[in-house]
């Protein structure tokens, strides 16, 4: 993490953070350099001769007497000390650090009193390093919400602000939410703010792994277990996640046989392999995701009640982008600033181009939003994408036109209109479940007229 590459708006979303914190915080970089502080550490000095400077030069010039900073990067640990500056102070510095090597230290400070409140302060000290690590961990995840997540409505906030809370007690996550609104990228969240960060991170797609295979890819397998099995056996996703996360996806597909089997590894924490007779224990962060109603699926019997409460220990629930439509000008940047940077392009939108983005419904969410954008990026000759690039993109009806519907009876007609806005939803949706989602059909009803009309 490089503090300095940080806009100034998330400089100062960070700094008001800190300033809201009654101790004095103390923020340096992994070789010692103040990167910010708040007024509460401040004391007489000024903002401006301390800031930039590393504490080694800010010793040795004989503004403070020593660093708790500087001995977390030399020990890589926390270090509670006291220290006698202008006032006596009890200190407490957390690391954070990426692969062994600590990028950021952040040095809590309170002044001492009496040797009453020296007492008091040791023996809360140790209740308070938990509630800096997630004040830190709050931080981190503000301070990078760029890369992943755009989190700028209330609602999105609240996610984040779940997400992170989550990833700390390391308990079973639900998230719900509709296509495309980004289940993955918020378990994700999870899984880098918690304590299985480094640990593997396995994403199983439920719906895309046949009834008959789901089993021995998620449980394994022995040798010899059945026709084609490899020769030495091969271990299921549970087992690759052991000690990290295992997420799975569109878990409301599951069939109500294997919900028995997959219910009795999450509450026995442990699996069997297909063939196989001796149970193997795992210790995963079961994160699943879907975009169905499960508790509707319970009450429909569709669902197992148990499974669903044990995967719903901490829901979340991701508002679809049509409910965070402030958001959308963020996203568009966001995903043309990558465009540009991968392609070698400088492209950008005009604002009535984005205005018709920010209006439009979007049926497929972020995912759609960010293949609309790519769409255009691409496919425009002009560096500024205009009003009618995205008309004609969101709108157009692919050659459709009063010629095709000439001595046609109304039947015939409605044929060539359903097929045609298959074949394009077809292209805009690769994922059954979004394509049935933007048709507003069934699986079945989708198969009969892919097959009907030949789009298979």
């Amino acid at each position: 993490m490089d503090f300095n590459k940080l806009t100034e708006n998330e400089k100062k979303y960070a700094r008001a953070i800190i300033e809201c914190i009654d101790d004095g915080i103390f923020i340096t970089d992994g070789e010692g350099t103040v990167i910010d502080l708040n007024a509460n550490s401040l004391g007489c000095q000024k903002r401006e001769n301390i800031i930039g400077r590393n504490m080694r030069e800010l010793i040795e010039a004989g503004i403070y007497r020593d660093s708790a900073a500087l001995r977390v990067i030399e020990e890589k640990k926390p270090v509670s000390m006291f220290q006698y500056e202008e006032t006596d102070l009890l200190t407490t510095a957390m690391p954070y650090m990426e692969n062994g090597t600590v990028k950021m230290v952040v040095c809590c400070e309170r002044e001492i009193h009496t040797l009453e409140a020296i007492e008091r302060e040791l023996e809360e000290s140790l209740e308070k390093n938990s509630k800096y690590e997630q004040e830190l961990l709050y931080i981190r995840a503000e301070m990078t919400k760029n890369v992943d997540i755009i989190a700028e409505s209330p609602q999105m906030r609240r996610v984040v602000d779940l997400a992170i809370t989550a990833a700390s007690f390391d308990s079973r996550v639900l998230i719900q939410g509709d296509t495309g609104t980004g289940k993955e990228v918020i378990a994700k969240l999870i899984y880098s703010s918690g304590k299985r960060k480094g640990k593997p991170f396995i994403a199983v797609n439920c719906s895309a792994i046949p009834e008959t295979l789901l089993e021995s890819e998620l449980f394994g397998y022995e040798k010899g277990a059945f026709t084609g099995a490899n020769d030495a056996g091969k271990k299921g996703f549970f087992e690759l996640a052991h000690e990290g996360v295992l997420f799975l996806d569109e878990i409301g597909e599951v069939s109500l046989g294997f919900q028995v089997k997959l219910l009795r590894a999450i509450q026995e924490n442990e699996i069997i392999r297909v063939g196989g007779s001796e149970p193997i224990k795992i210790d995963v962060q079961i994160i699943a995701a879907t975009n169905k109603d499960l508790l509707q699926k319970v009450e429909q019997g569709e669902f197992r009640a148990d499974l669903y409460y044990r995967l719903n220990v901490f829901p979340i629930k991701i508002p679809a982008l049509k409910e965070r439509k402030e958001e959308i000008m963020s996203l568009v940047q966001f995903f043309s600033d990558k465009l540009n940077k991968q392609y070698g392009r400088e492209k950008c939108f005009s604002p009535q181009a984005m205005k018709i983005l920010q209006n439009y419904a979007w049926p497929g969410n972020i995912r759609e939003l960010e293949n609309v954008v790519e769409r255009l990026m691409l496919i425009s000759q002009n560096d500024v994408i205009k009003e009618d690039d995205v008309t004609a993109m969101l709108f157009d009806s692919d050659g459709i036109d009063d010629l095709q519907y000439e001595g046609l009876d109304l039947e015939e007609a409605v044929a060539i209109t359903e097929k045609n806005l298959i074949k394009k939803y077809m292209e805009k949706y690769r994922h059954p479940a979004e394509l049935e989602k933007a048709l507003g059909v069934s699986r079945a009803t989708l198969n009969r007229k892919i097959n009907k009309y030949g789009l298979r």
